[in-house]
C-alpha cells in the first residue's frame, strides 16, 4: 500500500509540474505576441523624438483656429517654411468643407536679403478661391501666422502666383504688397 500510495504521489507531483511548465510555455508564447521586441520600443521612441509640432492657423468662420502638426524635425529653416506652407494647404483636420482652396500646392520658397519670405503657389490657390472679404483676410491671415509662429528669421511673407505678383486673391484684398501691415491691422 506504500508503494501504491507513493507512486500516486509521484505520479500527482509529476502531473502538476508538467501542467505548470506547459502553463509557463503557453502564456509566455501568448503574452510575448502582445508586448513588441526592445528594438520596435527603441524606433518608437526615435520616431517621437524626431518629430515637433508645427502650428498652423485655419479660417473657422469669423476667426482662425490654432492647430498643431506632427511632422518629421527638420532644422534648415526653409525647410521648416515648406513643411508649414504644405499642412497649411491640407486644410484643417476633421473639416469636410475648408475655405483652402482645392488642389493648390506650393511651387517655390524663397527669402530676400530684407528677410521677407516668398511663398510662390500655384494658380488653384486664386482659382479655387470662394468667399467673401473676410475668408479671404483669415485665409491670409493664417498663411500668415502659420509661417511667423513657426519661422523666427522672417519679417513679412509675400504672395505669389505662379511666380508673379498679382492685384488680388479674391478681389477684395490687396496682395501687391506683403501681407504683415494688412492682417495685422484689424
Amino acid at each position: 500500500m506504500n508503494i501504491k500510495r507513493l507512486s500516486g504521489i509521484i505520479l500527482l507531483i509529476l502531473l502538476f509540474l508538467s501542467g505548470a511548465a506547459g502553463g509557463y510555455f503557453y502564456f509566455s508564447k501568448v503574452f510575448s505576441k502582445d508586448r513588441p521586441p526592445t528594438e520596435e520600443i527603441v524606433e518608437t521612441l526615435t520616431k517621437a523624438e524626431n518629430l515637433f509640432s508645427l502650428r498652423i492657423y485655419y479660417p473657422a468662420g469669423d476667426r482662425l483656429q490654432m492647430e498643431e502638426r506632427r511632422i518629421l524635425r527638420r532644422t534648415a529653416q526653409m525647410a521648416i517654411a515648406e513643411a508649414t506652407v504644405e499642412e497649411f494647404l491640407k486644410g484643417p483636420a476633421g473639416v469636410m468643407v475648408s475655405n483652402i482652396p482645392s488642389d493648390a500646392r506650393l511651387l517655390c520658397l524663397y527669402k530676400d536679403a530684407d528677410r521677407i519670405l516668398y511663398v510662390d503657389l500655384s494658380d488653384e490657390f486664386r482659382r479655387n478661391f470662394k468667399g467673401d472679404a473676410v475668408t479671404e483676410f483669415l485665409l491670409l491671415k493664417g498663411l500668415y501666422e502659420s509661417l511667423v509662429s513657426n519661422i523666427q528669421d522672417i519679417k513679412d511673407v509675400k504672395v505669389l502666383i505662379e511666380g508673379k505678383e498679382i492685384e488680388t486673391l479674391g478681389g477684395h484684398l490687396y496682395l501687391s504688397y506683403p501681407l504683415k501691415d494688412m492682417v495685422l491691422h484689424e
